[in-house]
This record gives structure tokens, sequence and C-alpha cells, in this order.
């Protein structure tokens, strides 16, 4: 599903905090891109990845390509030759993932047993940003989620 300029602001399902941004995770990524159907599999996160700058870790990227890799998934940046240049297509921008964020991952209580996700968890609480996410443990953080 292509990105568009338009200035939706849906309503956030899981939070009324204030935050600086957006980051989606891996089955966001691919609902959004992978169905024909993603504004109602995913009613509030789809207008925020179709209109808002959103970022994506480099763990997400890796997460995506190794199902692909590992034949889980089909590839959902066709026709780009990558993952990462269709995301940048899409303006999507990169989200850094540094030292501090890992170890801040793993300082985490274990609510949830992915170490993606963790990771990801972290990196939303250090830089104040919702997850768009499915994953309803992610709560359990005090982290922002939006679907």
């Amino acid at each position: 599903m292509p990105r568009s300029t338009s200035s939706l602001t849906p309503r956030s399902t899981a939070s009324r905090q204030r935050i600086a941004g957006y980051i989606a995770d891996a089955c966001a990524l691919i609902a959004f891109f992978g169905s024909q159907d993603a504004y109602r599999l995913m009613p509030h996160a789809a207008p925020i990845m179709a209109s808002q700058p959103v970022r994506v870790s480099p763990i997400t990227v890796w997460e995506i390509t190794r199902k692909v890799a590992i034949g889980k998934l089909a590839p959902v940046w066709l026709p780009y030759p990558s993952l990462g240049q269709f995301l940048r297509a899409q303006m999507f921008t990169q989200q850094p993932f540094g030292w501090d964020e890992s170890e801040a991952a793993n300082k985490l209580p274990l609510h949830h047993k992915d170490p993606m996700d963790r990771m990801l968890i972290a990196t939303a609480l250090m830089h104040n940003l919702a997850i768009l996410t499915d994953d309803g443990s992610f709560a359990s953080y005090g982290v922002a989620t939006v679907w």
C-alpha cells in the first residue's frame, strides 16, 4: 500500500501520552504493505503509516528479511531489490539502534520474551515513540501502542 501525503490524525487506541513520533514493528509493516485491506486490519495505524513520519529500526528490517530468507514470508518490497530501498522510497526513516538502546533492552522486565520486540520497546521508551503494533503485551512496559 503506497503512502499518501494527506494529513490524517487518527486516534490512538492505546495511549493518551504525548509522543515524539512513531516506530513500526514487523507485523505493522507486513500488514500495511502485504495486505489489500490494511485500513480494516489496522484502523488506527494504517492512516498514520500512510501520512505521518514513521521510523523503522534496523532490528525490524533484520526480522522481516530473516523471515523472507528462511521462506516464512514473501518479500513485501518488490519490485525494489531490498527492503531498505523500498522503505526509503516510501519515505520511512531509519531509527538508530545503538549501545544505550541495547543495554536498556536487557534491563527491561521479562514481560515479553522476544528479544527483537524488547529492543524495539527499549528504543520506543528511550525516544518517546509510539509503537505501531498489534502485540498487546507491549503495554505492560508502559509504551504507547497504536493498531
